[in-house]
């Protein structure tokens, strides 16, 4: 037991050469100085670029997992530092631009989506208007006041010289039509 935290202080100190070296020697202990010399480092520089904590820390854990995995450290040809700053670096401008690519790619769908509704109301008034047209001329007129003026049935009613109950007749017998008209659009 006093072995190993004698490993991980002599880890402590070692340079960035060194821990490369007892990297590639599968030194597990090198790793876990490797961690704690430059997670909070990266974890930094990554928020910097993301300015999302989570996702800062999930990317730098994912970098010295696949550090420490891939063997990654055989890659090292300059500066440990130099090498894992570069890095976070890249796979957060690879985040961002992945996000801001899924960004686009859901305004221009619903961008699209809003031009399709658009023209499939302007297709269903269009429809809507010659079914209208062919109502009579007092189920017309019912339909316009009450639905389009918003007036109540016994003004409505007034307004065209007849009972409310002939009002509602005609309505019903308008949408009637009209629902008739727009299921056979389909």
């Amino acid at each position: 037991m006093r072995y190993k935290p004698i490993i991980v202080h002599f880890m402590k100190i070692l340079d960035d050469k060194q821990i490369v070296e007892q990297l590639a020697q599968g030194n597990q202990e090198a790793f876990k100085a490797l961690f704690k010399k430059y997670y909070k480092v990266l974890n930094v520089a990554a928020f910097y670029i993301l300015r999302d904590e989570m996702e800062a820390e999930d990317t730098v854990q994912a970098l010295l997992m696949d550090f420490w995995e891939k063997q990654l450290y055989k890659n090292i040809n300059s500066s440990l530092n130099a090498y894992l700053k570069t890095a976070i670096r890249n796979r957060c401008l690879k985040r961002v631009e992945k996000e801001t690519s899924v960004q686009k790619k859901l305004t221009d769908y619903q961008y699209t989506l809003s031009e399709i509704e658009e023209e499939i109301e302007e297709v269903q008034e269009i429809y809507t208007g010659k079914i209208l047209a062919d109502l009579s001329v007092q189920r017309l007129q019912a339909v316009t006041l009450v639905h389009y003026q918003n007036k109540k049935y016994k003004q409505a009613a007034y307004e065209m010289g007849i009972s409310i109950n002939s009002l509602k007749t005609h309505l019903k017998l308008a949408i009637k039509i009209l629902r008739e008209g727009l299921k056979n659009a389909k």
